[in-house]
């Protein structure tokens, strides 16, 4: 064949496509005016048939850190909803509270993210409530929520027994350091006792045999989802060899768990409502009380670890930036932590540090866990506003629609938030202040929430205040601009360079 073969080929099919989209955007068109719907902005594409250039325009924006700079530039020049193309399919970007509530809560069950996820993703992490939605997301949801219950996440000894591993290994002469990656590395320590009741060992670095080259291959598995879901259609053009053996290495590392507790429960006899045995205190435990089936649980302990990944450390990392980069905020925080004594501090007292929790919640709102988030419509549907001249009017949403949010950006409108909502301002939080709803979403919203809330806002608040009870002083030695690594979840690309006064006792 030849190459004037194949181009001709070429056109014909991208000019059939596009009198294929003219013919549906008429047919769409008919039944928005049924639905009393009109059109919203739409994104000025450079290639009107796909969107291409939009796709290409993110990844750059992701290789340079520029990934919210760029969806906040998007939003700054088309308004709060406006409509683009995907691949050549519709898609709606949007933060206006209204849509996101319809999205998120009100009508929930008109919008997924299996026909998203799944086929991408389940090579890697298989069925669950990253990957599905209605039954088989509510069994998986049902299955994890037990996990998260207060006895199991309010006792802070495993942490701070991990936490002084960390601290004997970080300088503390006032010398320039990063401390994201040590930050990382207890997390990673952390959630593996969580789930499985024992470190991995990476602080220690005592990694056990059967643990060896896991890191890396959950990495490689868990880039390769988020590359295939970027990628869309396309992602037939990424090599699935490496990836597979990734995948296959990450299913080992969780079979061993698995195989363990399921004859831990069996050996104990141990029912659901044993829920005070310190041997079935861990995630995985919890579910293998429920569920036998080793291919489910499996998948409910990948989804859980990837949820985990980096979440509550960047969290901690954007907390120790922000109070590093202000020295009153920090010696307030600091003064309301000692007023209370220098011993670790417990789940009950911790809430009631006010200025503390300000900190976090304002840091919440900047740097948010989960900066950006989609769904696909699963039916028909109509969002309540965004269309028409005036944005006031509703928009129709035919199934397959994209939804595409961020709440990076939501979190900083001035509409919302005020001509300071750019700022780093605890003091925001004082009194009865509550943000409407839907204006403020950290961890979601409406039946998909981040059932791990708590606990990493309660895991948050004890170790920056054993952090705050140990050193007298953090000074931010980064002198660049915040730039923002997204993937799944967002954390600083520059890291958290800082330079740390010990206390005197």
């Amino acid at each position: 064949m030849t190459v004037i073969t194949v181009l001709s080929l070429l056109a014909t099919s991208v000019a059939s496509f596009a009198a294929y989209r003219l013919y549906r955007a008429h047919a769409l068109n008919q039944k928005a005016q049924q639905h009393g719907c009109q059109p919203a902005a739409r994104y000025r594409h450079a290639d009107p048939v796909f969107g291409l250039d939009m796709f290409l325009r993110t990844g750059d924006a992701m290789s340079k850190n520029q990934f919210l700079v760029e969806h906040q530039r998007r939003y700054d020049t088309y308004g709060h909803t406006f409509e683009a193309l995907s691949f050549g399919s519709y898609a709606i970007y949007s933060v206006h509270p209204d849509n996101l509530r319809a999205v998120f809560s009100k009508n929930a069950a008109e919008w997924g993210i299996r026909p998203l996820r799944l086929h991408n993703m389940s090579p890697f992490c298989g069925v669950g409530f990253i990957t599905t939605d209605g039954a088989d997301w509510k069994v998986s949801h049902d299955l994890l929520k037990p996990g998260f219950h207060r006895s199991k996440i309010s006792d802070f000894r495993p942490i701070e027994k991990h936490l002084c591993l960390l601290l004997d290994q970080i300088p503390k002469d006032g010398s320039k350091f990063d401390l994201q990656p040590y930050i990382l590395k207890l997390y990673l320590d952390l959630n593996t006792l969580f789930m499985f009741g024992e470190p991995i060992g990476i602080l220690s670095g005592n990694l056990p045999s059967y643990a060896e080259g896991f890191l890396d291959a959950f990495q490689a598995g868990f880039n390769g989802c988020g590359m295939r879901i970027a990628l869309g259609p396309l992602n037939f053009l990424m090599p699935k060899g490496a990836w597979l053996k990734a995948c296959a290495k990450v299913h080992q590392f969780a079979d061993f768990h698995v195989d363990r507790a399921i004859k831990q429960v069996e050996l104990d006899g141990t029912s659901q409502h044993d829920k005070d045995n310190g041997a079935q205190n861990t995630l995985i435990s919890s579910i293998a009380q429920q569920v036998k089936d080793k291919t489910l649980l499996r998948h409910q302990v990948i989804q859980a670890f990837m949820a985990a990944t980096e979440t509550t450390a960047s969290l901690i990392v954007h907390v120790i930036r922000n109070l590093a980069s202000h020295p009153a905020i920090y010696a307030q925080v600091r003064h309301d932590i000692l007023a209370l004594g220098s011993e670790p501090l417990d789940f009950d007292q911790l809430p009631h540090i006010k200025s503390l929790q300000n900190v976090i919640t304002e840091t919440l709102r900047l740097y948010p866990v989960f900066p950006q988030n989609n769904r696909i419509a699963l039916k028909d549907t109509v969002l309540p506003v965004g269309g028409g001249p005036d944005g006031k009017a509703p928009v129709f949403a035919p199934a397959g629609t994209l939804f595409d949010t961020c709440f990076a950006t939501l979190h900083r409108d001035p509409e919302i938030w005020g001509p300071d909502a750019h700022e780093f301002r605890p003091s925001r939080w004082e009194g009865n202040f509550t943000p409407q709803a839907f204006t403020f979403m950290p961890f979601g919203a409406g039946p998909r929430q981040c059932m791990a809330q708590q606990k990493a806002t309660m895991e948050t608040s004890y170790i920056v205040s054993r952090i705050l009870q140990q050193f007298s002083g953090i000074k931010s030695e980064d002198d660049k601009p915040y730039q923002a690594q997204v993937a799944l979840t967002a954390k600083s690309a520059h890291g958290c360079l800082v330079s740390l006064t010990a206390a005197r006792n």
